[in-house]
């Protein structure tokens, strides 16, 4: 069977869930473009004092795939990787698996190179990519407010975004283009909408990349639950969004049968699928691992 090249974008919990998942089927080529947007927390300390991009949804994505590799010494630098710093004084709150990003990022010429160093340390198989080697900023716009940040972005989200840019405009790798380029299928979420999915869609030559590849198939998985309040056309409205950025190509959405709402038929093509959710939000483990599957497959 010829190998299946399956690409996804997200950031955070979504993205590292949805990877763990389709590292384990056979004959796929995985690689995770990653959000790098972050200012939160220990990454935000980090971008601030190193000026570097923002680790952490990578370490997460890194440390869920490291768990597929079985072996005692995988199992205790995977532990490390996750070791945060308690009553430690300056490095309170800080991750060690950020820590040793930044220490490889100094002996690095950029970022992606660093992301390399680490998953053949780990043992990771998957490729996982920054969405661009470029430092920038997450910035919305609404009816009357500008937030900076992808932690203002997030908390002001609910008053709804009328644009979404990057802060300086940055370019993706020839990596992350490559992986594009090159693509079978492309898998858009879950996770937060504004700061988890959409990041890497707003440079326009990964949108260039995604509309010119002709054998690309294009999927956004929903999340399990409403992310805005129940708001009646949330999934319609974000597909409308991501048109706005350019994107031309169809997408195909995934959507919880208890999500289904009077305007599905504004969603086609969409499939329709048992995707309960665990008590973190995620999609449970087997129901989601059968649709991907199915998904891939067809």
């Amino acid at each position: 069977m010829t190998d299946i090249n399956v690409t996804c974008i997200g950031g955070g919990h979504g993205l590292g869930h949805l990877l763990e998942i389709i590292n384990d089927f056979d004959n796929v080529n995985l690689t995770g473009i990653v959000s790098t947007t972050d200012n939160g927390g220990s990454t935000g300390r980090l971008r601030e004092s190193c000026d570097t991009i923002s680790w952490g949804d990578i370490r997460y994505c890194l440390s869920k795939l490291t768990k597929a590799v079985s072996n005692k010494e995988s199992s205790t630098k995977a532990l490390l990787f996750e070791y945060r710093f308690d009553k430690s004084g300056v490095l309170s709150g800080h991750n060690l698996g950020n820590l040793m990003f930044c220490a490889v990022d100094s002996l690095c010429l950029r970022p992606t190179k660093t992301v390399q160093v680490m998953r053949e340390y780990l043992g990771v198989k998957a490729n996982i990519l920054p969405m661009s080697d470029a430092v920038t900023h997450l910035v919305s716009h609404c009816a009357e407010h500008c937030y900076v940040g992808e932690v203002e972005v997030d908390e002001h989200a609910s008053q709804g975004i009328n644009n979404l840019v990057l802060t300086p405009m940055v370019q993706p790798s020839e990596e992350v283009l490559y992986s594009l380029q090159n693509a079978n299928i492309l898998f858009l979420g879950p996770g937060s909408f504004y700061t988890s999915t959409l990041p890497s869609l707003l440079m326009n030559t990964v949108i260039d990349a995604i509309n010119h590849n002709t054998k690309l198939k294009v999927y956004f998985i929903t999340n399990v639950e409403d992310e805005f309040n129940g708001q009646r056309d949330e999934i319609h409205d974000q597909l409308e969004f991501i048109r706005k950025l350019g994107l031309t190509k169809t997408v195909h959405s995934l959507i919880p049968r208890h999500r289904v709402s009077s305007s599905i038929e504004l969603c086609k093509p969409y499939t329709i699928a048992e995707l309960p959710g665990d008590i973190g939000g995620r999609h449970q483990q087997p129901f989601y691992r059968e649709q991907l599957l199915e998904l891939i497959q067809r």
